[in-house]
């Protein structure tokens, strides 16, 4: 498959769909049409980062994007992509925060995964087969209160789980951890899967605090 690409970002006029489905293999292709550094860091993000040059997985992906009319080839063998499609492809290969959302139950985690870039803020959710969904995050609010808006609709849904934020710019494992408990908030930082360390934790907390809580623990 032949790297090279031209992206036609979309317009303002332009409708987005609520959510838009991805192979890996074709977010492969995506991540490796301006690969760099903010390309490798997302394919760790995805984690896809151990097959971003598999060239059989990049060819496959190229002609199921194609066949679907997600891209087309040019005339000089390079691939196209334009409106949502180019969106998604600029924020992978140009993000600069990447930020991960667990939304836990007893037995089950479920992931979001916002990324953005100086141009384009999406979210990303794994599903089955090793495909992710992709949607942009609404313009009219900031990220910090787009995360709070999922992990709160999350415990309406789950009154008994929890949800973890953590910024994986950050070199340090902390995470931002949100439970609801009563009408208020408890939220606590520390490392789920490290060294047995107690969990400091804020009980009480009112919407606009659990709010600025996200805002730290995302560097905004």
């Amino acid at each position: 498959m032949t790297e090279s690409t031209t992206t036609v970002p979309p317009t303002a006029d332009q409708v987005f769909p609520d959510a838009a489905g991805f192979g890996f293999a074709e977010l492969l292709v995506l991540l490796n049409l301006r690969r760099g550094p903010a390309a490798t860091d997302s394919a760790r993000a995805l984690r896809l980062e151990a097959e971003l040059a598999d060239s059989s997985l990049l060819s496959a992906g190229a002609s199921s994007l194609v066949a679907r009319g997600a891209a087309r080839v040019e005339a000089g063998g390079g691939l196209s992509v334009e409106g949502p499609v180019a969106a998604l492809a600029a924020v992978l290969t140009a993000a600069t925060k990447r930020v991960q959302v667990n939304l836990l139950t007893a037995d089950a985690v479920d992931n979001v995964l916002a990324i953005e870039s100086a141009d384009y803020r999406m979210l990303l959710q794994p599903r089955a087969y090793l495909s992710w969904f992709a949607m942009a995050q609404r313009p009219d609010i900031t990220p910090a209160e787009a995360t709070f808006f999922i992990i709160r609709k999350h415990l309406e849904d789950n009154p008994s789980g929890g949800a973890t934020v953590r910024l994986l710019e950050d070199p340090a494992p902390n995470q931002l951890l949100i439970k609801r408990t009563g009408t208020g908030w408890t939220v606590g930082y520390g490392v789920l899967d490290g060294p047995a360390e107690a969990i400091r934790e804020e009980p009480g907390l009112t919407d606009t605090q659990v709010l600025d809580r996200i805002r730290s623990i995302r560097q905004d």
